[in-house]
């Protein structure tokens, strides 16, 4: 494999039984050639699957039933902008964390001949890599995403992608989305409700490294998307740094309160070493949410 398909295996590991199981979505139903069971016939199946003998015996007309293997149709939304250039709790950068958990999706899809494709971009636009299947088509992917968000990209808006999606993908779909943590908006909202009303959607966000707290001496933080220097929390004093803190919980409570309320499955990620444990979270809320 290539070295974004290793590093999935490195942070995520091989077993994809059971993760991202259990939904609606678009499914290619493909007869193998492997006998499963008689069962009657009915009206439009072929008749070249009846069992003649069996039906002599048992005075039924029964056909043949053979295994049924399941492609599924996953697309991969994902913010190449200045956001993922920004650094994440563990102190990788938030392009790298979403490199890999895109690879995790690809390991699955790998596993069950999934077709998936990918959408990524930033404010400007989107970039569409169609829907195949195979390795060497994913790990390509992963790197055209790699190499483009670590180029020369401009403010993320997640909202292009998904719209683009809108626009673009009549079929339903698999959407799985990763970003950093949006801020909740009505404009958000609508899209995904187009979105959900047609395609099954799960989020993954990439959540983002303290903007400010550090220790005085460390390093100050800069907003990656203004540039902007952040004093650090000694220099800001304890009153601001116990301001902003209350805040930021605030805004992750709005956040998951927000994803519940439009059906969308939702998991955060601070570090490459939680890829798996979150995995398993998303697909238990996955499995929930179609019931």
């Amino acid at each position: 494999m290539g070295r974004h398909l290793n590093r999935a295996i490195e942070h995520f590991g091989t077993d994809t039984r059971d993760l991202l199981e259990g939904g609606r979505y678009a499914l290619l139903h493909t007869r193998t050639t492997e006998f499963d069971d008689l069962r009657p016939y009915i009206v439009g199946d072929d008749v070249r699957d009846i069992d003649w003998r069996a039906t002599a015996r048992s005075g039924e007309v029964l056909a043949k039933r053979f295994v049924t293997e399941k492609h599924h149709k996953l697309l991969l939304v994902a913010d190449a902008g200045l956001n993922m250039t920004a650094l994440a709790p563990s102190g990788e950068t938030k392009r790298d964390i979403a490199t890999i958990v895109m690879g995790a999706v690809g390991l699955i899809a790998l596993r069950r001949s999934d077709e998936i494709g990918m959408v990524y971009g930033d404010v400007r636009g989107s970039v569409h890599v169609r829907m195949r299947r195979g390795e060497n088509h994913i790990e390509s992917t992963l790197e055209r995403y790699y190499v483009h968000s670590g180029g020369n990209v401009d403010v993320s808006d997640i909202r292009t992608q998904l719209s683009y999606v809108a626009e673009t993908h009549r079929h339903r779909l698999l959407l799985v989305v990763v970003s950093d943590e949006p801020d909740v908006s009505t404009e958000l909202r609508d899209v995904l409700t187009g979105l959900t009303a047609r395609h099954e959607l799960l989020w993954v966000a990439i959540s983002d490294m303290p903007a400010i707290g550090a220790e005085a001496g460390e390093a100050e933080s800069y907003d990656v998307a203004t540039g902007r220097i952040i004093p650090d929390g000694a220099a800001l004093g304890p009153a601001v740094l116990a301001a902003y803190r209350r805040a930021e919980q605030q805004r992750a409570v709005e956040l998951d309160a927000f994803f519940r309320s439009c059906g969308v499955p939702f998991v955060r990620i601070a570090a490459s070493a939680e890829i798996r444990s979150k995995f398993v979270e998303l697909s238990e809320a996955y499995r929930n949410a179609a019931r």
